[in-house]
Protein backbone atom coordinates (compact mmCIF):
# COMPACT_ATOMS: atom_id res chain seq x y z
CA UNK A 1 0.00 0.00 0.00
CA UNK A 2 2.73 2.42 0.95
CA UNK A 3 4.78 1.89 -2.53
CA UNK A 4 1.37 2.50 -4.35
CA UNK A 5 0.88 5.68 -2.49
CA UNK A 6 4.60 6.61 -2.75
CA UNK A 7 3.88 6.02 -6.76
CA UNK A 8 0.86 8.44 -6.91
CA UNK A 9 2.12 10.90 -5.04
CA UNK A 10 5.91 11.25 -7.09
CA UNK A 11 3.62 10.84 -10.02
CA UNK A 12 1.45 13.99 -8.93
CA UNK A 13 4.93 15.73 -8.27
CA UNK A 14 6.33 15.52 -11.42
CA UNK A 15 2.70 16.17 -13.30
CA UNK A 16 2.68 19.76 -11.34
CA UNK A 17 6.08 20.32 -13.22
CA UNK A 18 4.24 19.54 -16.42
CA UNK A 19 1.25 21.32 -15.54
CA UNK A 20 3.39 24.29 -14.75
CA UNK A 21 5.07 24.27 -18.38
CA UNK A 22 1.48 23.70 -20.08
CA UNK A 23 -0.12 26.68 -17.97
CA UNK A 24 2.78 28.85 -19.09
CA UNK A 25 2.50 27.73 -22.83
CA UNK A 26 -1.38 28.31 -23.08
CA UNK A 27 -1.17 31.60 -21.46
CA UNK A 28 1.87 33.22 -23.90
CA UNK A 29 -0.11 31.89 -26.74
CA UNK A 30 2.20 28.56 -27.50
CA UNK A 31 0.70 25.52 -29.44
CA UNK A 32 0.24 22.38 -27.05
CA UNK A 33 -0.01 19.49 -29.08
CA UNK A 34 -0.58 16.87 -26.61
CA UNK A 35 -0.71 16.86 -22.41
CA UNK A 36 -0.26 13.48 -20.92
CA UNK A 37 -0.81 11.87 -17.86
CA UNK A 38 1.80 9.23 -16.94
CA UNK A 39 4.55 7.70 -19.84
CA UNK A 40 4.13 4.60 -21.88
CA UNK A 41 2.26 3.53 -24.25
CA UNK A 42 -1.37 5.48 -24.59
CA UNK A 43 -4.48 3.66 -23.50
CA UNK A 44 -6.96 6.71 -24.37
CA UNK A 45 -7.18 10.09 -25.16
CA UNK A 46 -9.70 12.69 -26.47
CA UNK A 47 -8.90 16.48 -27.77
CA UNK A 48 -9.97 19.57 -26.69
CA UNK A 49 -9.13 22.69 -29.14
CA UNK A 50 -5.97 22.02 -30.83
CA UNK A 51 -4.60 19.67 -27.58
CA UNK A 52 -5.07 16.10 -26.74
CA UNK A 53 -5.06 14.98 -23.33
CA UNK A 54 -4.16 11.53 -22.74
CA UNK A 55 -3.93 8.49 -20.26
CA UNK A 56 -0.78 6.48 -20.53
CA UNK A 57 0.26 2.99 -19.58
CA UNK A 58 3.13 3.43 -16.91
CA UNK A 59 1.90 5.03 -13.73
CA UNK A 60 5.22 7.55 -13.36
CA UNK A 61 4.89 11.49 -14.22
CA UNK A 62 3.56 12.74 -17.38
CA UNK A 63 4.79 15.04 -20.36
CA UNK A 64 3.75 18.45 -21.89
CA UNK A 65 4.95 18.39 -25.84
CA UNK A 66 4.48 21.61 -27.41
CA UNK A 67 4.93 22.66 -31.13
CA UNK A 68 8.37 23.03 -32.47
CA UNK A 69 9.89 21.40 -28.96
CA UNK A 70 13.23 20.36 -29.90
CA UNK A 71 12.68 20.87 -33.88
CA UNK A 72 12.09 23.65 -36.36
CA UNK A 73 8.38 24.20 -37.39
CA UNK A 74 6.96 26.57 -39.56
CA UNK A 75 3.61 27.08 -37.66
CA UNK A 76 4.04 30.64 -36.01
CA UNK A 77 3.03 29.66 -32.64
CA UNK A 78 5.53 26.88 -32.54
CA UNK A 79 7.95 27.00 -28.90
CA UNK A 80 11.08 27.47 -31.51
CA UNK A 81 9.74 30.49 -33.03
CA UNK A 82 8.64 32.31 -30.15
CA UNK A 83 10.84 35.54 -28.22
CA UNK A 84 13.06 34.25 -25.47
CA UNK A 85 11.09 35.86 -23.12
CA UNK A 86 7.94 33.60 -23.80
CA UNK A 87 10.10 30.27 -23.77
CA UNK A 88 11.90 31.46 -21.19
CA UNK A 89 8.54 32.10 -18.76
CA UNK A 90 7.46 28.58 -19.82
CA UNK A 91 10.53 26.46 -19.43
CA UNK A 92 11.26 28.36 -16.17
CA UNK A 93 6.92 27.76 -15.16
CA UNK A 94 7.50 23.80 -14.51
CA UNK A 95 10.44 24.63 -11.61
CA UNK A 96 8.33 27.50 -10.42
CA UNK A 97 5.23 25.61 -9.85
CA UNK A 98 7.48 23.06 -7.93
CA UNK A 99 8.42 25.46 -5.56
CA UNK A 100 4.93 27.02 -5.19
CA UNK A 101 3.55 23.57 -4.42
CA UNK A 102 6.13 23.06 -1.93
CA UNK A 103 5.42 26.23 -0.28
CA UNK A 104 1.94 25.10 0.28
CA UNK A 105 2.12 21.87 1.42
CA UNK A 106 4.55 22.82 4.27
CA UNK A 107 2.07 25.85 5.00
CA UNK A 108 -0.56 23.35 5.53
CA UNK A 109 2.17 21.07 7.84
CA UNK A 110 3.51 23.92 9.67
CA UNK A 111 -0.05 25.41 10.83
CA UNK A 112 -0.94 22.04 12.04
CA UNK A 113 2.04 21.00 13.52
CA UNK A 114 3.88 23.97 14.11
CA UNK A 115 7.37 24.86 13.40
CA UNK A 116 11.23 25.64 15.01
CA UNK A 117 11.98 28.88 15.49
CA UNK A 118 15.81 30.99 16.23
CA UNK A 119 15.29 31.24 19.91
CA UNK A 120 17.11 29.38 22.37
CA UNK A 121 15.18 27.89 25.10
CA UNK A 122 17.91 25.44 26.76
CA UNK A 123 21.69 24.51 27.09
CA UNK A 124 23.40 21.24 27.04
CA UNK A 125 26.01 20.32 28.91
CA UNK A 126 29.16 22.15 27.92
CA UNK A 127 26.99 23.92 24.80
CA UNK A 128 29.89 25.97 22.95
CA UNK A 129 26.85 28.71 22.03
CA UNK A 130 26.32 28.85 25.99
CA UNK A 131 30.01 29.37 26.68
CA UNK A 132 30.33 32.20 23.57
CA UNK A 133 28.08 34.00 26.19
CA UNK A 134 24.47 33.39 24.44
CA UNK A 135 21.84 33.42 26.96
CA UNK A 136 18.57 31.67 26.81
CA UNK A 137 15.80 33.77 25.19
CA UNK A 138 18.45 34.88 22.85
CA UNK A 139 18.09 34.19 19.02
CA UNK A 140 20.23 32.63 16.45
CA UNK A 141 21.17 34.56 13.00
CA UNK A 142 23.91 32.80 11.34
CA UNK A 143 26.62 30.35 11.58
CA UNK A 144 29.92 29.62 9.76
CA UNK A 145 28.63 32.44 7.33
CA UNK A 146 25.57 31.18 6.32
CA UNK A 147 22.11 32.26 7.81
CA UNK A 148 19.61 30.00 10.01
CA UNK A 149 16.43 30.13 7.71
CA UNK A 150 15.11 27.04 9.14
CA UNK A 151 16.56 25.63 12.47
CA UNK A 152 15.36 22.46 12.09
CA UNK A 153 16.89 21.47 8.66
CA UNK A 154 19.73 24.08 8.66
CA UNK A 155 21.51 23.50 11.86
CA UNK A 156 21.50 19.65 11.13
CA UNK A 157 23.01 19.97 7.79
CA UNK A 158 25.40 22.47 9.05
CA UNK A 159 26.56 19.91 11.49
CA UNK A 160 27.02 17.09 8.87
CA UNK A 161 30.07 18.65 7.57
CA UNK A 162 32.00 19.92 10.04
CA UNK A 163 34.96 18.92 10.74
CA UNK A 164 35.19 20.44 14.50
CA UNK A 165 37.86 23.69 13.59
CA UNK A 166 36.18 27.21 14.93
CA UNK A 167 33.30 28.69 12.86
CA UNK A 168 31.55 32.60 12.99
CA UNK A 169 28.29 31.96 15.19
CA UNK A 170 26.52 35.26 14.94
CA UNK A 171 23.66 35.53 17.40
CA UNK A 172 21.05 37.93 18.71
CA UNK A 173 21.35 39.52 22.85
CA UNK A 174 17.83 40.12 23.68
CA UNK A 175 19.18 41.61 26.82
CA UNK A 176 21.40 43.51 25.27
CA UNK A 177 19.25 44.35 21.90
CA UNK A 178 22.05 44.14 19.80
CA UNK A 179 24.13 41.48 17.24
CA UNK A 180 27.30 39.31 18.58
CA UNK A 181 29.66 37.80 17.05
CA UNK A 182 31.53 34.58 18.36
CA UNK A 183 34.12 31.94 16.92
CA UNK A 184 32.95 28.86 18.85
CA UNK A 185 33.93 25.67 17.84
CA UNK A 186 30.92 23.01 17.88
CA UNK A 187 31.39 20.19 20.67
CA UNK A 188 31.18 16.63 20.12
CA UNK A 189 27.97 14.20 21.14
CA UNK A 190 28.75 11.39 23.49
CA UNK A 191 30.94 8.27 21.22
CA UNK A 192 27.77 5.85 20.50
CA UNK A 193 28.06 2.31 19.36
CA UNK A 194 25.57 1.70 16.16
CA UNK A 195 24.91 -1.35 13.87
CA UNK A 196 23.67 0.86 10.91
CA UNK A 197 20.10 0.92 10.73
CA UNK A 198 17.06 2.82 11.15
CA UNK A 199 13.59 1.51 12.84
CA UNK A 200 10.46 1.73 12.21
CA UNK A 201 8.14 3.14 14.48
CA UNK A 202 4.67 1.99 15.80
CA UNK A 203 2.30 3.82 18.01
CA UNK A 204 4.57 6.29 19.27
CA UNK A 205 7.39 3.54 19.73
CA UNK A 206 10.57 2.93 17.76
CA UNK A 207 10.32 -1.18 17.39
CA UNK A 208 12.96 -2.95 17.21
CA UNK A 209 11.67 -3.82 13.21
CA UNK A 210 14.24 -2.53 10.25
CA UNK A 211 13.19 0.35 8.37
CA UNK A 212 16.17 0.98 6.29
CA UNK A 213 19.50 -0.56 6.43
CA UNK A 214 22.56 2.31 5.94
CA UNK A 215 25.00 1.32 3.27
CA UNK A 216 28.16 -0.08 3.55
CA UNK A 217 27.04 -0.79 7.67
CA UNK A 218 27.49 -3.83 9.62
CA UNK A 219 23.98 -4.74 9.12
CA UNK A 220 24.22 -4.71 5.34
CA UNK A 221 27.54 -6.52 4.98
CA UNK A 222 26.22 -9.18 7.33
CA UNK A 223 23.20 -9.50 4.83
CA UNK A 224 20.47 -8.07 7.05
CA UNK A 225 17.81 -6.85 5.55
CA UNK A 226 14.86 -4.05 5.47
CA UNK A 227 11.54 -5.57 7.33
CA UNK A 228 13.74 -8.07 9.59
CA UNK A 229 13.06 -7.91 13.34
CA UNK A 230 15.74 -7.67 15.80
CA UNK A 231 15.14 -10.03 18.38
CA UNK A 232 18.26 -10.95 19.91
CA UNK A 233 21.67 -9.69 20.74
CA UNK A 234 24.07 -12.50 21.50
CA UNK A 235 21.86 -13.61 24.50
CA UNK A 236 19.28 -10.67 25.54
CA UNK A 237 16.30 -10.40 24.16
CA UNK A 238 15.08 -7.10 22.94
CA UNK A 239 11.89 -5.53 22.02
CA UNK A 240 12.41 -1.89 20.76
CA UNK A 241 15.44 0.27 19.58
CA UNK A 242 15.80 1.25 23.30
CA UNK A 243 16.58 -1.73 24.31
CA UNK A 244 19.46 -2.39 21.55
CA UNK A 245 20.81 1.09 22.20
CA UNK A 246 21.14 0.14 25.61
CA UNK A 247 22.59 -3.45 24.71
CA UNK A 248 25.53 -1.90 22.64
CA UNK A 249 25.98 1.35 24.52
CA UNK A 250 25.79 0.09 28.10
CA UNK A 251 25.46 -3.31 29.23
CA UNK A 252 28.37 -4.67 27.27
CA UNK A 253 31.69 -4.76 28.90
CA UNK A 254 33.39 -4.47 25.98
CA UNK A 255 31.88 -1.98 23.86
CA UNK A 256 33.94 -2.89 20.54
CA UNK A 257 33.50 -6.45 20.66
CA UNK A 258 31.40 -8.36 17.73
CA UNK A 259 27.97 -9.31 18.91
CA UNK A 260 25.49 -12.36 16.91
CA UNK A 261 22.31 -10.93 16.49
CA UNK A 262 19.26 -12.89 15.64
CA UNK A 263 16.29 -11.71 13.71
CA UNK A 264 12.82 -12.77 12.42
CA UNK A 265 12.33 -13.32 8.90
CA UNK A 266 9.02 -14.47 7.14
CA UNK A 267 8.14 -16.54 10.61
CA UNK A 268 12.17 -17.75 10.94
CA UNK A 269 14.46 -16.87 13.17
CA UNK A 270 18.17 -16.25 11.73
CA UNK A 271 21.42 -15.78 13.75
CA UNK A 272 24.43 -13.31 12.32
CA UNK A 273 27.23 -14.38 14.20
CA UNK A 274 30.48 -11.85 14.38
CA UNK A 275 29.19 -8.81 13.53
CA UNK A 276 31.17 -5.39 15.00
CA UNK A 277 29.43 -2.21 15.71
CA UNK A 278 30.78 1.12 15.20
CA UNK A 279 31.13 4.28 16.91
CA UNK A 280 29.41 7.35 15.81
CA UNK A 281 29.54 10.52 17.24
CA UNK A 282 28.07 14.23 15.84
CA UNK A 283 29.21 17.56 16.16
CA UNK A 284 26.46 20.08 17.98
CA UNK A 285 25.85 23.38 19.32
CA UNK A 286 24.68 22.27 22.33
CA UNK A 287 21.31 24.01 22.13
CA UNK A 288 17.48 23.48 21.71
CA UNK A 289 15.18 25.74 20.24
CA UNK A 290 11.49 26.99 20.87
CA UNK A 291 9.03 25.05 18.95
CA UNK A 292 5.61 26.72 18.80
CA UNK A 293 2.51 27.26 16.52
CA UNK A 294 1.94 30.51 15.11
CA UNK A 295 -0.53 32.67 13.60
CA UNK A 296 -1.01 32.53 10.08
CA UNK A 297 1.97 35.40 9.05
CA UNK A 298 4.21 32.91 11.67
CA UNK A 299 3.17 30.34 9.53
CA UNK A 300 3.68 31.79 5.95
CA UNK A 301 6.90 33.61 7.14
CA UNK A 302 8.62 29.79 8.71
CA UNK A 303 6.99 28.18 5.23
CA UNK A 304 9.19 30.98 3.55
CA UNK A 305 12.22 30.16 5.22
CA UNK A 306 11.56 26.51 4.85
CA UNK A 307 11.23 26.61 1.28
CA UNK A 308 15.08 29.15 1.03
CA UNK A 309 16.61 27.04 3.12
CA UNK A 310 15.70 23.85 1.02
CA UNK A 311 16.60 25.80 -1.81
CA UNK A 312 20.08 26.60 -0.22
CA UNK A 313 20.78 22.87 1.07
CA UNK A 314 20.40 21.04 -2.52
CA UNK A 315 22.88 23.55 -3.57
CA UNK A 316 25.13 22.72 -0.62
CA UNK A 317 24.57 18.85 -0.82
CA UNK A 318 25.48 19.48 -4.73
CA UNK A 319 28.94 21.10 -3.50
CA UNK A 320 29.73 18.13 -1.17
CA UNK A 321 29.29 16.05 -3.71
CA UNK A 322 31.56 17.27 -5.52
CA UNK A 323 34.20 18.11 -3.31
CA UNK A 324 33.50 14.60 -1.95
CA UNK A 325 32.03 15.58 1.71
CA UNK A 326 29.08 13.51 0.10
CA UNK A 327 29.75 9.97 -1.30
CA UNK A 328 28.15 9.12 -4.53
CA UNK A 329 27.11 6.15 -2.64
CA UNK A 330 24.62 7.86 -1.03
CA UNK A 331 22.82 9.34 -3.87
CA UNK A 332 18.96 7.82 -4.26
CA UNK A 333 17.02 7.92 -7.18
CA UNK A 334 13.53 7.30 -7.90
CA UNK A 335 13.00 3.68 -6.29
CA UNK A 336 14.74 5.15 -3.33
CA UNK A 337 12.61 8.32 -3.02
CA UNK A 338 9.32 5.78 -3.62
CA UNK A 339 11.14 3.57 -0.70
CA UNK A 340 11.13 6.51 1.76
CA UNK A 341 7.79 7.32 1.01
CA UNK A 342 6.90 4.26 1.52
CA UNK A 343 8.04 3.60 4.91
CA UNK A 344 6.40 7.41 5.80
CA UNK A 345 3.51 5.91 5.16
CA UNK A 346 4.01 2.11 6.49
CA UNK A 347 4.93 4.14 9.55
CA UNK A 348 2.42 6.36 10.57
CA UNK A 349 -0.97 4.99 12.26
CA UNK A 350 -3.38 7.69 12.09
CA UNK A 351 -4.85 8.86 8.54
CA UNK A 352 -4.06 12.37 10.19
CA UNK A 353 -0.26 11.33 11.22
CA UNK A 354 0.07 9.65 7.14
CA UNK A 355 -1.43 12.83 5.61
CA UNK A 356 0.52 15.18 7.53
CA UNK A 357 3.68 13.19 6.84
CA UNK A 358 3.60 12.64 3.63
CA UNK A 359 2.70 16.01 2.85
CA UNK A 360 5.82 17.10 4.26
CA UNK A 361 8.15 14.61 2.64
CA UNK A 362 5.94 15.82 -0.97
CA UNK A 363 6.91 19.70 0.13
CA UNK A 364 11.01 18.47 0.27
CA UNK A 365 11.06 16.19 -2.93
CA UNK A 366 9.10 18.93 -4.29
CA UNK A 367 11.35 21.52 -4.24
CA UNK A 368 14.43 19.14 -4.99
CA UNK A 369 12.56 18.51 -7.63
CA UNK A 370 12.19 22.34 -8.82
CA UNK A 371 15.80 23.06 -8.28
CA UNK A 372 17.40 20.04 -9.41
CA UNK A 373 15.79 21.05 -12.70
CA UNK A 374 16.99 24.41 -12.59
CA UNK A 375 20.42 23.05 -12.84
CA UNK A 376 22.05 23.73 -16.28
CA UNK A 377 22.66 19.93 -17.32
CA UNK A 378 21.57 18.86 -20.81
CA UNK A 379 17.94 17.39 -20.32
CA UNK A 380 17.11 19.62 -17.69
CA UNK A 381 14.98 22.96 -17.69
CA UNK A 382 18.23 24.91 -16.74
CA UNK A 383 19.92 24.00 -19.47
CA UNK A 384 17.12 25.16 -21.73
CA UNK A 385 17.32 28.57 -19.99
CA UNK A 386 20.57 28.26 -20.02
CA UNK A 387 20.79 28.28 -24.12
CA UNK A 388 17.81 30.94 -23.88
CA UNK A 389 20.04 33.06 -21.89
CA UNK A 390 23.05 32.91 -24.45
CA UNK A 391 20.67 33.16 -27.51
CA UNK A 392 19.43 36.52 -26.17
CA UNK A 393 23.21 37.45 -25.95
CA UNK A 394 24.10 36.70 -29.12
CA UNK A 395 21.01 37.96 -30.87
CA UNK A 396 20.34 35.25 -33.10
CA UNK A 397 18.62 31.70 -31.98
CA UNK A 398 20.08 28.74 -31.73
CA UNK A 399 18.96 25.86 -34.09
CA UNK A 400 16.61 23.40 -32.62
CA UNK A 401 18.29 20.47 -33.70
CA UNK A 402 21.69 21.39 -31.93
CA UNK A 403 19.15 21.75 -28.86
CA UNK A 404 17.41 18.20 -29.39
CA UNK A 405 21.26 16.76 -29.77
CA UNK A 406 22.52 18.57 -26.43
CA UNK A 407 18.91 17.07 -24.78
CA UNK A 408 19.44 14.17 -26.12
CA UNK A 409 22.99 13.34 -24.85
CA UNK A 410 21.82 14.34 -21.69
CA UNK A 411 18.74 12.69 -21.35
CA UNK A 412 21.72 9.39 -22.18
CA UNK A 413 23.66 10.89 -19.10
CA UNK A 414 20.52 10.87 -16.55
CA UNK A 415 19.76 7.30 -17.80
CA UNK A 416 23.18 6.18 -16.73
CA UNK A 417 22.73 8.17 -13.60
CA UNK A 418 19.55 6.92 -13.03
CA UNK A 419 21.00 3.17 -13.33
CA UNK A 420 24.10 4.01 -10.70
CA UNK A 421 21.22 5.07 -8.49
CA UNK A 422 19.44 1.50 -9.03
CA UNK A 423 22.45 -0.06 -7.83
CA UNK A 424 22.58 2.33 -4.56
CA UNK A 425 18.63 1.81 -4.09
CA UNK A 426 17.88 -1.64 -4.24
CA UNK A 427 19.80 -3.10 -1.81
CA UNK A 428 18.69 -0.55 0.14
CA UNK A 429 15.11 -1.31 0.00
CA UNK A 430 14.89 -4.61 -1.24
Amino acid sequence: MGIIVALIALSILILVHELGHYLAAKAVGIKVLEFALFMGPKLFSFKKGETEYSLRLIPMGGFCKMEGEGESSDDSRAFSNQPVWKRFIVIAAGPFLNILLAFVLASIVLSVSGFFTNRITEFTNDSPVKTAGAEIGDRLISYGGRRILDPASDIDIFMYAEDGSPKELVYFDVSENKKVTKHIAPAKTETRFRLGFTAAEENGVITNIIAIVEPDSPLNKAGIKRGDKIIKLDDTYVSNRDDIVKYLNETRTDKTAPVSITVERNGKELTFENIVPFADYQYTLGINLEYKKGNIFEVIGASVKYCMSNIRNVLISLKWLFTGVVSANELSGPVGIIGTVGTVVETQKTVKDVLLNLAYISSFISINLGVMNLIPFPALDGSILLILIIEKIRGKPIQQEKIGIISFIGFILLIGVLIFTLFNDIPRWF
